[in-house]
């Protein structure tokens, strides 16, 4: 697919204007459970449930760095070849721990006054397993189709409902092979989920909706996008939101930690500009790439923060933050005006491939937090 007809694309479906400045862009990645499976008893990595995939880092305008990176490393004083986020922040430390922590409060501070803009592309496992189950609703019945906002509630409700009963829905998901429903099996597939849902008389109004245009496609007997798939894979690899980001950013570089998955799926791309394949990328030893080691600082803290959002609440975060002490209040404003920095350069910079209730509830509990530091 052609980068420029990709890019049009996106543009048009998100309303995000094309951004065309020639950038470096340096990754590293989070959550990896490299393919996300149906089991008889569940999935093979329950942590791709309850963790984001994220892939991230910094990056900057033209070719060479705003600041002096030896600088962050030298006030850490790590004696080590290569600084990593469990370096900094130690190993099994939440969110809350980790902002204790000087080298993790050295780094934002550091990173703040780069120069260096941070970006980042998560991928809930779960989210991304059933969305193809709305869109295939709209193949078959174009006409109740009534927008983004409207597809956005509907597969919203319905990765709550999935969520909230993990134990009942995996099953009749394993039975069936999903997401490679045989055509025989698509009625009974639809009516048995269709079934779950009604028993528990949720007053949801989206997923009501979901649960009427899943009966009708079941009488029809069509879901197209799930299937002809390969049985109980639900996430096969991470493959497009790297490919997807160098598209999207063509006229930037793209630097990625050195790893053969990711070789692999960036060797076999899709996308193609003036009829060849991409080639805005390489791979880095992150050992030899201070630029990468920052990236990975970066992502794993934004996945400590996001399992935190994630098991919180209001109230939740107003105790926390009262224990907070200056330091540490200041991390969080950090955080926040590195995504706000990123998001005025171009919003796209920050995605996310989830559920627009989580979406919504991580973006409501981070400006409570800066609120509440300021």
């Amino acid at each position: 697919m052609d980068v420029n007809e990709y890019r049009k694309i996106c543009s048009e479906l998100s309303g995000i204007p094309l951004f065309d400045g020639k950038y470096s862009f340096y990754y590293d990645e989070t959550g990896n459970v490299r393919k996300f499976k149906l089991t008889e008893n569940g999935v093979n990595a329950d942590e791709g449930i309850s963790n984001d995939f994220i892939l991230g880092g910094v990056l900057f305008k033209g070719d060479v760095p705003p600041s002096e990176i030896d600088t962050l490393f030298d006030e850490l004083k790590i004696k080590t070849s290569e600084i990593k986020f469990k370096t900094l922040a130690g190993r099994g430390a939440d969110f809350w721990t980790t902002i204790r922590k000087r080298p993790i409060q050295q780094f934002l501070k550091w990173l703040e006054s780069s120069g260096l803009y941070v970006h980042y592309a998560t991928l809930n496992n779960m989210y991304f397993s059933i969305v193809d189950m709305v869109d295939s609703l709209f193949v078959t019945q174009p006409q109740f189709n009534f927008g983004q906002e409207w597809e956005r509630g509907l597969k919203a409700s319905l990765h709550r409902f999935v969520v909230a009963h993990l134990d009942e829905i995996l099953p009749i998901f394993y039975s069936y092979n999903y997401p490679s429903l045989a055509k025989a099996d698509i009625k009974d597939f639809c009516y048995d989920l269709s079934d779950l849902i009604q028993s528990y008389g949720d007053e949801d109004f989206y997923l009501e909706n979901f649960r009427q245009l899943l009966k009708a496609n079941g009488r029809k007997g069509e879901l197209l996008f799930i299937e002809d798939n390969t049985p109980g894979l639900l996430v096969e690899d991470y493959s497009g939101l790297r490919d997807g980001r160098c598209a999207f950013y063509k006229d930037s570089m793209h630097y990625f930690d050195g790893e053969a998955e990711a070789e692999s799926s960036l060797e076999n791309t899709i996308f193609t500009l003036n009829g060849k394949k991409i080639s805005n990328y390489k791979f880095l030893d992150s050992k030899e790439e201070r630029l990468i080691q920052i990236s990975d600082v970066w992502v794993g803290l934004m996945g400590r923060l996001f399992f935190m959002l994630d098991q919180s609440s209001p109230d939740i975060i107003k105790s926390k933050m009262g224990s907070l002490n200056e330091t540490q209040k200041e991390c969080i404003h950090i955080i926040n005006s590195l995504i706000d920095r990123s998001e005025r350069l171009h919003i796209a910079l920050i995605q996310n491939v989830n559920s627009l209730e989580i979406v919504q509830h991580r973006g409501a509990l981070l400006e409570l937090m800066d609120e509440l530091v300021r």
